[in-house]
């Protein structure tokens, strides 16, 4: 039989252009290869079928072909791919991040930390994307506790809470203590992050105070320690005063206020219409000047030395127009005046009226201010009537005196006034000696020497 010459040339190309594959199909790592591939050599166009792994997915079927000896897919697009296990889930108080991956899909791992003052329940902190879903349940973020706390010795705790209840993280108890006692320690403590208490309870321990150390200065009186509420008294040395005032009082602050003593300095005075010496940039404690005023014008008090002291310069050196401030009438009072007219002009008058037993020392019962102050300066006097002398006789009933004058008297014999005295004089308090005549005491006669003559 012949074939023609074109049917032989197919036959021979065929044979020569199709190959066969060498090896089996493909190992791959996300596929699993189905069905028994134990030969070495494969006849092109043999297909093989590939699922994908556990925890892997693909649309439609992944298949390759023998294809001029090569193993090729048939649809490249079509791989497996992780399969997704969506959201792990939130958990109260907590959060989460991704530990392993960077999406929630197959193999991924996310691990799970709760808020400051809440733990975990359980030892699982994790959740897995498996082929099935996330492994494990979400896990439950509580809240941190602490022991319940009992009072200090000699105080008390103030709390909203009950004492016997459990705290939870970030509730707060205060301390106090008894009067007399201080806490030696916090006097708040909160429940932390890790169940235990920021700071160990307090103490309450008895207010002292030791011995203050004064600088310049001394307590008095001495002793090492002092109770709650005992008061020391010191004194400065020499130059310096105290820092506030000359006592302090022991509290649970230490001494109130801080005992101290600091030097005495004085700026020099300021006295308008005056002068002063010794001129000086600085005077210290207890220094003394002495000043004088211009003409016209007078020490607004009595004397004109000043002395620097700790509350300045004492008494203030100040001079003030000679006429007048308002006057203090002694034993009398002005007649409608009133203290915002003062001080007075020179040559002003202001009627005056005096108490019972006084009168005007002038007819005119007129203060009038002069270059001199006030006059007249006593401007009541005191005025004494007599009415009786008693053992004795004196001037006629109804005399009358003024302060300073005098008036003879007559004691019957055997009686005499006070102090044997004979004249009775007006004073501000009346007579003095008292109008009575008393009983002269004789003295006792010498003893009578005798002598004998011969």
């Amino acid at each position: 039989m012949r074939f023609p010459a074109t049917i032989v040339w197919f036959m021979l190309w065929t044979v020569c252009a199709t190959k066969d594959c060498q090896e089996p199909p493909p190992r791959k790592e996300r596929e699993i290869l189905s069905g028994s591939w134990t030969e070495q050599t494969y006849r092109e166009g043999t297909l093989a079928t590939y699922k994908c792994r556990p925890g892997y997915r693909t649309l439609g079927s992944i298949v390759m072909a023998c294809k001029d000896g090569k193993w090729q897919s048939l649809h490249p697009s079509r791989i497996c791919q992780k399969k997704p296990c969506g959201h792990p889930g939130d958990t109260p108080f907590g959060s989460f991040h991704l530990a392993v991956g960077t999406r929630f899909e197959y193999g991924a791992k996310v691990v799970y930390t709760c808020d400051e003052g809440y733990q975990m329940l359980g030892e699982m902190n994790f959740r897995e994307c498996e082929s099935n879903g996330w492994t494990n349940n979400i896990p439950i973020c509580e809240v941190v506790k602490c022991l319940p706390v009992t009072e200090p010795e000699n105080g008390k705790i103030f709390s909203a809470l009950d004492p016997d209840q459990v705290y939870i993280f970030g509730q707060a108890i205060q301390f106090e203590c008894n009067s007399g006692y201080i806490l030696d320690g916090p006097k708040q403590i909160h429940c932390s992050a890790d169940g235990i208490w920021s700071e160990e309870k307090p103490k309450c321990v008895e207010i002292s105070c030791k011995q203050p150390t004064i600088l310049n200065g001394y307590p008095i009186p001495r002793k090492e320690i002092y109770k709650a509420n005992e008061r020391v008294q010191y004194k400065c040395g020499r130059g310096f005063g105290y820092g506030e005032r000359g006592d302090a009082v022991c509290t649970e602050f230490g001494w109130t206020p801080v005992p101290s003593c600091k030097e005495i300095t004085c700026d020099p005075p300021y006295i308008p219409n005056g002068i002063y010496t010794p001129q000086l940039a600085k005077y210290r404690g207890e220094y003394e000047i002495t000043y004088e005023c211009k003409s016209g014008f007078a020490p607004v008090i009595q004397g004109n030395v000043a002395t620097c002291t700790s509350q300045g310069w004492s008494p203030a050196p100040r001079c003030s127009l000679k006429p007048c401030n308002f006057p203090v009438i002694k034993h009398g009072r002005l007649i409608y005046a009133h203290r915002e007219y003062f001080p007075a002009r020179l040559h002003q008058q202001f009627p005056y009226d005096c108490d019972h037993y006084f009168v005007p020392q002038n007819r005119q019962p007129y203060l009038t201010c002069t270059q001199n102050g006030w006059s007249p300066e006593v401007p009541c006097l005191r005025q004494c009537i007599f009415s009786y002398l008693e053992n004795g006789r004196g001037p006629y009933y109804g005399k009358t005196l003024l302060q300073g004058e005098t008036v003879r008297v007559h004691c019957y014999d055997g009686y005499s006034l006070q102090n044997n005295q004979n004249t009775m004089t007006c004073t501000e308090n009346g007579w003095s000696p008292l109008p009575i005549c008393i009983r002269v005491m004789c003295a006792a006669a010498p003893p009578v020497k005798t002598w004998t003559f011969t």
